[in-house]
């Protein structure tokens, strides 16, 4: 009889901690999935909020092939102009300066970053399609400070050695660092219009409601 208690008590305890391992095991995948859906959200809102900047601002993001972009500093706010990148608004009338120089470069490897994530929290050509959006304004962003760092060189070299605006333009080689930023611009404007054409929004936030 103490032979059978024991047998049957040890099938029970069996039982319990099976039933307790399962019960881990499915509070680990729905924390899981939680923390998925978490990433999911946050990096969708950072990708929305470039995409709805580009919206509001896309006919002020052009460069001319003959001028050079002096207005590239009420672009840059603008195009910064939300609370995920408001902090480093002002480095561009900060250029090199600290701490504007340095949040500013964190904050870029930061988007660099998201990109990344997006890829890979996401499925499908959506998840690459958004990644590679929020690639190209981080780079647009990064070549319109380089050339406000090349514009504030090129207005000391034009008072220092009394030249004109298209000798200095010369000196610092403006015209290419202008084709490079145009570049950026242009590939950012390929990459919205793919968003929109995939209907990349749709998918991921259907990925995102699946959960």
């Amino acid at each position: 009889m103490l032979t059978d208690w024991n047998f049957w008590l040890s099938v029970i305890t069996a039982a319990v901690a099976v039933g307790a391992l399962l019960q881990t095991k499915q509070q680990i995948k729905l924390s899981n999935k939680q923390h998925l859906f978490d990433k999911r959200v946050e990096h969708y809102l950072i990708a929305k909020g470039l995409i709805q900047l580009y919206e509001s601002n896309k006919t002020l993001v052009t460069v001319k092939e003959d001028k050079p972009l002096l207005a590239v500093d009420f672009i840059f706010a603008q195009m910064t102009n939300n609370t995920y990148l408001e902090k480093v608004a002002d480095v561009i009338t900060h250029p090199l300066e600290q701490p504007y120089h340095k949040d500013f470069l964190t904050k870029m490897e930061t988007l660099k970053e998201a990109a990344s994530k997006i890829e890979f929290i996401f499925g499908g050509k959506a998840a690459v399609f958004l990644g590679d959006y929020v690639l190209c304004y981080q780079e647009m962003l990064f070549r319109m400070y380089q050339y406000q760092i090349l514009l504030e060189n090129m207005s000391k070299t034009s008072q220092e050695f009394r030249l004109t605006i298209e000798e200095a333009q010369k000196t610092v080689d403006e015209k290419h660092h202008r084709e490079e930023l145009r570049k950026a611009i242009d590939n950012l404007k390929q990459a919205y219009d793919m968003l929109k054409k995939e209907k990349v929004e749709e998918k991921i936030e259907k990925q995102i409601r699946l959960k």
